[in-house]
């Protein structure tokens, strides 16, 4: 900001500044210029800003102003967080971020792209599997139709026979087979329970009539002796997801708990001391409830201008102390495109987010790493098509749905359900490597589990139930949020509710 534009954003909080002061405040850079700001315009009898008062602030963040017994404004400093002794180390995997890379323009091509690439990475980890390490393609099990079949196929087909048996069409980049799963196998029918269209898993059986009789169905999975990574710094993450700032709906109160908390301003000892570990905040999409994302919408809308829920959302933030690194990911409520992978959220409609390099704007999903723990965070829509495609799941239980997607390893495992998805050169939404921390949000319900290794987060919401989910039977668990212990891999669920 120049000169002129320091004393009008003051002058409009009804505050004079020194000239001295001002030149300070020349120095600085936009966002920490806004958030002094903040705490100055808190004061209910404003005298002349001092370059005094400027020069507190700077240097402690989390201070703040009040009165004492005598009626005079004085700065009461906090003291400095346990997180604050450490520097920030995450890294980005930018190369697994769709933002800035999408080149798709839906032809067939693309699709044919987008499949094989599928196809070929989920082999490649099926094939580590002792079963499958020698598996032949689909033409060549018919031309020799060997009794023993080991195969690795993507499902096009799902249906019964007459006689009562599952029948699966199965396709590789040499052509298509039929698998037959017996009624009488309660086993391997009981196994079929988890099988959607369009992943690609394994099969040990025998030829019959140009088909294979399958005797076991192998899914990508991950390895039962996998240690998860921790951190050698005693610092924490929170996770959180689904906002959704200008519904009518939103939990101003519940939110404003949780930033207080952060800033060390309640809790017991016990929470304080916690809060304060806390280097890396990481949410999971649906930082606004947008505009038109579902029918009646905007009757439950208190802002209805999608830049200024942005606007709103941006003064919470803000106030969370400046050594926490914020991550933040689009979810299908916020201004980017429906169909996944989404790049991260525009400057366009959120231009604070960009003037803080605190703020990491990211691509849904996301992969980063916080100190060596690898966490894997993607919003989580397509629990939608789990859910409601394979028995026994259900929105109280993301956590179960969630484990599916691990053993998929396939984020959006279904093409052509609910969840559009764009047909890239690559498939963005693949669990090749392994995540210690899978973090997911959408159905506004905490969950929490842990497989093999890898801890499952749903983070919850800040927003009551609404309308539209009353007719889904979403019942959302709000202000519930999973804190990691990055040191131990632990989960602390702090409620704010």
């Amino acid at each position: 900001m120049d000169d002129i534009e320091i004393i009008s954003r003051f002058l409009e909080g009804n505050l004079n500044l020194h000239p001295l002061a001002l030149e300070e405040l020349k120095k600085m850079d936009d966002s920490e210029i806004e958030r002094i700001l903040s705490k100055l315009t808190k004061l209910e009898n404003k005298n002349v800003i001092t370059v005094e008062q400027i020069t507190i602030l700077k240097k402690n963040n989390g201070s703040s102003l009040e009165k004492n017994e005598n009626n005079v404004v004085v700065f009461k400093k906090r003291k400095r967080a346990l997180a604050e002794e450490y520097d920030a180390e995450l890294r980005i995997k930018n190369e697994l971020d769709i933002t800035n890379r999408s080149f798709s323009n839906g032809d067939i091509q693309g699709f044919v792209k987008y499949f094989q690439d599928r196809f070929e990475k989920i082999s490649n980890i099926l094939r580590v599997r002792e079963q499958l390490k020698d598996a032949a393609n689909i033409e060549d099990l018919r031309r020799r139709s060997r009794d023993d079949v080991r195969l690795i196929g993507m499902i096009s087909d799902i249906r019964w026979s007459k006689k009562g048996h599952l029948l699966l069409e199965l396709e590789d980049l040499t052509g298509t087979i039929t698998v037959l799963l017996s009624k009488n196998d309660g086993d391997l029918l009981k196994v079929s329970n988890s099988l959607v269209k369009d992943e690609v898993i394994g099969v040990v059986g025998r030829m019959w009539n140009d088909m294979v009789i399958a005797e076991e169905i192998l899914f990508p999975d991950l390895p039962i002796n996998k240690e998860a990574n921790k951190s050698d710094v005693p610092l924490c993450l929170a996770l959180i997801s689904d906002i959704h700032m200008g519904s009518t709906k939103f939990l101003e109160e519940v939110f404003t708990k949780f930033i207080k908390w952060l800033k060390g301003e309640m809790g017991s000892l016990k929470h304080k001391n916690l809060a304060e570990r806390i280097k890396y905040l990481l949410i999971g999409g649906d930082l606004v409830d947008g505009v038109g994302v579902y029918p009646g919408q905007e009757k439950e809308l208190v802002i209805k201008d999608i830049t200024q829920q942005y606007k709103r959302v941006a003064d919470f933030l803000e106030e969370i102390p400046d050594y926490i690194e914020i991550i933040v990911l689009p979810g299908n409520h916020d201004a980017v495109r429906q169909a996944e992978p989404q790049p991260a959220i525009s400057q366009d409609f959120a231009p604070r987010f960009y003037e803080n390099s605190r703020f990491h704007m990211v691509g849904n999903p996301c992969r980063t790493t916080f100190h060596g723990v690898e966490v894997l965070s993607y919003h989580g829509r397509s629990l939608d098509d789990i859910i409601s495609t394979l028995p026994d799941h259900s929105y109280s239980k993301p956590e179960k749905a969630m484990l599916e997607l691990l053993r998929k390893r396939h984020l959006t495992p279904i093409y052509g359900g609910k969840i559009p998805l764009a047909p890239e050169s690559m498939d963005y939404m693949v669990i090749e490597d392994l995540p210690d921390i899978l973090h997911l949000g959408h159905v506004h319900h905490y969950g929490w589990a842990q497989y093999r290794g890898v801890t499952l987060i749903n983070s919850g919401t800040f927003q009551d139930q609404t309308s539209f989910q009353r007719k889904l039977n979403m019942i959302p668990t709000p202000g519930k949020v999973p804190i990691i212990d990055l040191s131990e891999l632990k989960t602390i669920k702090m409620e704010f509710l």
